[in-house]
C-alpha cells in the first residue's frame, strides 16, 4: 500500500466511526455537590474537518449525558459555588445556564474570551479576554487574533520601538444585573483568579507582547477600583496558574523554568494570608494543574518521572496525600484534574487506553464515561506496544523515555521523536499526542520518545540544565539513548532518523549538523539560527533566558548553537517544515537553513504550509505532513517490509 493510501485509510478508519460521538474531552469541572461533571466534548462532524467543541454535562446518578446545542462552539464550563454553570461560547461570548442546555444570560467581550471563573459569592464572573491584535502563544499555534476590519492591501505596518499588539484584560460580568465592565489599567493580564470577593491574583506584565510573559509578575488586582499591589516572590521565577482559596486568604501559583506560555510546570508555592511564600510538598511532582478545594487544601496534578500523579496538600497540617498515581496519564497537553465536593475527576488515557472520563476513588481511576469507539480499536491494532526505557548519559545522568515498538523482533529502523518546549514531556498517552507515532509503528518503525534534560517531571535542576545548555547535554542524552537501543538489539544503527516540532525541530536540525548518527531528519517549525530568531521571533525573551552572550556577538551561544552555521557539516538528508503564519519560529528559520544546504550541495527539502502557524493543526495539513514525513523516511531509511504494510 502506498504511503498516501495508508495515511488516508488511517484517518478514515480512526475518524469515521467517531462521527457524531464524543471522541475526546477536556476542561473537567465537577459540580459543588459532586454529582455532575461538566466538560468540553470534542465531537467529530466530518472525516476531513477538525472536531467541534461542545460543553457537555454528565449526571453521575444515572449516567446521562447532555450536549450544549447551538450554532456556536462552547467550551470551558465553570460551576458557581451555588451550582450554576457558565461557559464560553463562540469567540468572545459568555453564557450562564438557565435550565441546561439553555442559556439565561449571555454577554460578549471584544476579541476572544480565553478563560472564566465565578466569584466566591457566586454573583459575578471573571473573564480573561485577549483584544483584537493580541498575539497567540505558540502552544495555540502562534499568529494573532484578527483585528476585525481588514486593512487595505497597500497599507503598511509601522513599528516604533516595541511592536504594537492587543492586550489581555480582565472583565467582570454580573449575570443578575446584566452588566459587563472591563477593569481599568494598562497592565497586561496573562492569567487571573479570584482571591476573595473583591480581589484577583494575576500574572501580569507591563507590555502585552508574547515575550513579556517570560518576566511576568504576580500581582493583586482589586476589582472595585482597579488598583494593583505586588506579591513578592523573589527574582528569576516564571509564573503560571494563579489560584485563590475560596475565603480569599491564601493564594497559590506554580513557579519554575517554563519554555512556553500554556505549558506550565514547576513548584507549587502558597502565599498564606499575611505570610511569606512557601513551597509546599507535592510528593516529588512537577505541578501542571492546581486549584483550591477549600480554605485549607490544594488539589494538584502533575508529572513525576514517567508517572502522572494527582494529590492534595493541607496547609494547616502540612500533609500531602496522593490520590492517584499511574504510568498512564490524564489531561490534554499536561496532567489536569477537576474537583467538586469530595469528587475528583479527570480524563484518563494511555497509549493502550482511549480517553475516558473517570472519577478518582480509593487510589484508582473509575471510568464513568467511556469515549472509545471502533476507530479507537483500529488505532490500537496499528500502534504496537509502548514500554518505558532508561539509560545513562555520558555524564552519568539517568535519562528516561518511552519506546513504541511494532510487532516482531528487532533490530528495527528507529525514529527518535524529540518533544517541543523543551519544558514539556512525553507521557504514556493516547496516540502519544500526535498521529505520527502510530502511523510510524504501523509501517514497521520503532519510535523513541526522549525526555532529555530540559523536560518536565524531573525537578527544576533537570529542567534548567537543558534550558541553559541547549544542544549540549540534551543532545548527549538523545544520542546515548540511541546507542543504548542499538546495544540492546532493538534498533538498527544504520537506520536511525530524527524528527520533532518547535524545540524538537531545532534539535533535529542540530543533531544532523553535529553528528553523523542519522540517516534522515524531519525538522518541523525549527529554529536554525538563534541570531535571526532573536530579532524576528515574538519570543526573544525565551532565547535571552536560555542562551549565553549577546545575540550580535559571534562568539556567543547565539552563533555556536545555531545549525545554520554548521551547514557544511550536514550530510544527512533533511526535510524542513514550517507554517507561513508562525510568529514564534518564523518560516524563514526553515528557509534559511534549506538555502544554505542547497547552496552547498546538501540534500534538503523545504515545505511551507501557507495557512498554518506554529505546528500543523488543520486536519488536511496534518494528513499531508504525515504523508510527506513517511515517504521521506521510507526513501532514506526504509523499515523491513514497511511498504508492504496496510492500514487494516
Amino acid at each position: 500500500m502506498s504511503v498516501h493510501d495508508y495515511v488516508s485509510a488511517f484517518f478514515l478508519r480512526t475518524r469515521e466511526p467517531a462521527l457524531g460521538t464524543i471522541a475526546d474531552a477536556c476542561d473537567v469541572a465537577v459540580s459543588p455537590d459532586g454529582g455532575r461533571i461538566a466538560f468540553t466534548a470534542h465531537v467529530p462532524v466530518a472525516v476531513d474537518q477538525d472536531p467541534v467543541r461542545r460543553v457537555a454535562l454528565l449526571d453521575l446518578r444515572d449516567g446521562s449525558v447532555v450536549l450544549r446545542d447551538g450554532p456556536e462552539e462552547s467550551r470551558q464550563p465553570c460551576w458557581s459555588p451555588g451550582g450554576r454553570l457558565a461557559w464560553l461560547a463562540g469567540e468572545g461570548g459568555v453564557e450562564v445556564e438557565g435550565r441546561f442546555p439553555g442559556a439565561a444570560f449571555r454577554a460578549a467581550i471584544p476579541g476572544v474570551a480565553e478563560y472564566l471563573a465565578w466569584s466566591p459569592d457566586g454573583e459575578r464572573l471573571l473573564v480573561g479576554g485577549a483584544e483584537p491584535g493580541a498575539e497567540l502563544t505558540d502552544v495555540a499555534g502562534s499568529g494573532r487574533i484578527p483585528l476585525g476590519a481588514e486593512r487595505p492591501g497597500w497599507a503598511p505596518e509601522v513599528s516604533e520601538g516595541e511592536p504594537v499588539t492587543g492586550r489581555r484584560r480582565v472583565w467582570i460580568l454580573d449575570p443578575t444585573r446584566g452588566t459587563t465592565r472591563c477593569l481599568p489599567g494598562e497592565l497586561n493580564v496573562w492569567q487571573a483568579a479570584w482571591a476573595g470577593p473583591d480581589r484577583l491574583v494575576c500574572v501580569t506584565s507591563g507590555h502585552p507582547g508574547e515575550s513579556a510573559w517570560y518576566a511576568a509578575d504576580l500581582t493583586f488586582l482589586h476589582t472595585r477600583d482597579g488598583s494593583v499591589s505586588s506579591v513578592p516572590l523573589g527574582a528569576d521565577r516564571q509564573l503560571g496558574l494563579p489560584a485563590g482559596a475560596p475565603g480569599g486568604g491564601h493564594v497559590s501559583v506554580v513557579t519554575g523554568a517554563m519554555s512556553d506560555r500554556g505549558l506550565y510546570t514547576g513548584r507549587l508555592v502558597v502565599i498564606p494570608d499575611g505570610g511569606h511564600p512557601q513551597e509546599v510538598d507535592t510528593a516529588g511532582v512537577d505541578v501542571s494543574d492546581q486549584s483550591w478545594l477549600d480554605d485549607d487544601r490544594v488539589l494538584f496534578a502533575g508529572l513525576r518521572g514517567l508517572e502522572t500523579v494527582i494529590g492534595t496538600h493541607s496547609l494547616a497540617t502540612g500533609e500531602t496525600r496522593v490520590l492517584w498515581e499511574s504510568a498512564r496519564t490524564c489531561g490534554p497537553l499536561l496532567p489536569a484534574a477537576g474537583a467538586g465536593g469530595e469528587t475528583v475527576a479527570a480524563v484518563v488515557h494511555g497509549y493502550d487506553l482511549p480517553p475516558a472520563l473517570a472519577v478518582i476513588r480509593d487510589g484508582a481511576a473509575e471510568t464513568v464515561l467511556d469515549l472509545a469507539n471502533q476507530g479507537s480499536a483500529h488505532l490500537l491494532d496499528l500502534a504496537g506496544t509502548l514500554r518505558p526505557v532508561r539509560w545513562r548519559a555520558p555524564d552519568g545522568q539517568s535519562v528516561e523515555g518511552l519506546l513504541a515498538l511494532p510487532p516482531g523482533d528487532g533490530p528495527f529502523a528507529l525514529v527518535v521523536y524529540v518533544h517541543g518546549g523543551p519544558v514539556w514531556a512525553w507521557r504514556n498517552e493516547w496516540s502519544m499526542h500526535y498521529a505520527h507515532t502510530p502511523l510510524l509503528v504501523g509501517r514497521g518503525y520503532a519510535v523513541l520518545h526522549v525526555n532529555m534534560r530540559g523536560s518536565a517531571g524531573r525537578g527544576q535542576d533537570f529542567a534548567i540544565a537543558g534550558l541553559r545548555d541547549m544542544g549540549g547535554v540534551d543532545a548527549a542524552d538523545i544520542l546515548s539513548g540511541v546507542d543504548a537501543l542499538v546495544a540492546a538489539g532493538l534498533a538498527d544503527g544504520e537506520r536511525v532518523g530524527v524528527t520533532g516540532n518547535s524545540y524538537g525541530g531545532f534539535m533535529a536540525a542540530w543533531l544532523v549538523a553535529t553528528s553523523d548518527r542519522f540517516a534522515a531528519a524531519v525538522a518541523r517549525s525549527p529554529v536554525t539560527d538563534w541570531v535571526s530568531q532573536h530579532h524576528t521571533s515574538n519570543l526573544p525573551g525565551f532565547d535571552a533566558f536560555c542562551l549565553n552572550g549577546d545575540p550580535l556577538d559571534p562568539g556567543s551561544d547565539y552563533r555556536t548553537r545555531s545549525p545554520l552555521y554548521r551547514a557544511d557539516h550536514v550530510d544527512t538528508p533533511i526535510m524542513l517544515m514550517a507554517g507561513a503564519h508562525d510568529l514564534a519560529t518564523p518560516p524563514e528559520q526553515a528557509a534559511m537553513f534549506h538555502r544554505a544546504l542547497v547552496e552547498r550541495g546538501r540534500p534538503s527539502t523545504l515545505v511551507i504550509y501557507p495557512e498554518e502557524g506554529h505546528g500543523v493543526r488543520h486536519h488536511l495539513a496534518v494528513a499531508d505532513q504525515c504523508v510527506r514525513l513517511l515517504e521521506f523516511l521510507e526513501r532514506h531509511m526504509p523499515s523491513e517490509n514497511g511498504t508492504n504494510r496496510t492500514c487494516g
